[in-house]
């Protein structure tokens, strides 16, 4: 909580004041009722997202088109509509989680198998992996089952400082401890607690194109991937899990982590990966309303040789 608070600190008067007025409106919203928060909110904030801000409409559609080339446009339309459903509902679910106490997080998602992952795991260190899909911010309360180990979600730093703490306060419950994606790797590397810790990492994210970055065939696009799971998993021999959430009913969640490496097997570079964009690509073919099209995912051009080849 250290550095939260050095963050806190460094804020303004104002912006520590606009701060706690937005906390303490998200903790009271999350003590209403679902059916009030998902519906009597929920349904007029989607309509406004979808037929008055039209938010991101264009990249949506244009993500939805390149990556189902085989899809009419009455279908693709279909999906867009829904994707707003589900984006509505994931601010919602986020905005939930403020300051609720760890069994009601509990009831919002729920991990099957979670003890069994964990008896695999035993006291080595480990990374779970995520995406975009489904309600991704509450797979950090995995954290409530895995007692024995420290959670340590990787977050994107927010410009704005007030959102930034703001959100920090969100992620902050039980056996979390939130890192900026850039630390991340120091931060393992540098770790001595005694206690193992499981790495969370939402992987589908747009990572910096480097001259040796990887390519991988990805909704019928070549797209590159952020590897730090991979190199740490490999040098360090780390389970390595996937795991996607899907949707009960409004603002609740349940799925299985899968397993994408034991640690142990002899593995070649880019194969866990590979895997887990597998993995990822298969749960957004079967229901692709629930990942986010919003997010600009293709910003890169990929090399020539991997244009002129057939996906």
């Amino acid at each position: 909580m250290k550095k939260m608070n050095d963050s806190h600190n460094d804020m303004s008067l104002r912006q520590k004041i606009e701060t706690e007025i937005l906390w303490v409106l998200c903790r009271c919203f999350a003590r209403l009722p679902r059916l009030v928060r998902h519906y009597v909110f929920g349904v007029p904030a989607y309509l406004i997202l979808r037929y008055v801000i039209r938010y991101r409409r264009k990249v949506i559609m244009t993500n939805l088109r390149n990556s189902f080339p085989d899809k009419s446009e009455r279908e693709l339309r279909r999906i867009c509509g829904l994707n707003y459903r589900n984006l509505t509902e994931q601010i919602i679910n986020i905005i939930s989680q403020s300051g609720i106490s760890d069994e009601r997080l509990r009831h919002r998602i729920r991990f099957n198998n979670a003890e069994e992952v964990m008896r695999e795991v035993g006291d080595r260190n480990a990374i779970f992996m995520t995406a975009h899909y489904g309600s991704w911010e509450a797979g950090s309360t995995i954290s409530l089952q895995t007692a024995g180990h420290t959670f340590v979600a990787a977050y994107h730093k927010i410009e704005d400082p007030v959102f930034d703490e703001l959100m920090k306060r969100i992620r902050q419950h039980t056996n979390v401890k939130l890192v900026t994606m850039k630390r991340m790797i120091k931060y393992f590397i540098d770790h001595k607690d005694r206690r193992p810790i499981i790495m969370g990492l939402i992987s589908d994210q747009n990572p910096t194109l480097r001259v040796n970055s990887h390519w991988y065939r990805f909704l019928n696009q070549w797209t590159v991937f952020h590897n730090g799971a991979e190199v740490l998993a490999r040098k360090y021999s780390l389970p390595v899990y996937y795991f996607c959430p899907h949707r009960i009913r409004r603002g609740e969640y349940e799925g299985e982590l899968r397993r994408i490496y034991d640690g142990n097997e002899p593995i070649e570079e880019h194969v866990i990966t590979e895997r887990y964009v597998r993995m990822l690509e298969k749960d957004i073919i079967d229901v692709p309303e629930m990942w986010m099209w919003s997010h600009r995912r293709w910003k890169f051009t990929p090399p020539a040789e991997l244009l002129a080849q057939k996906i």
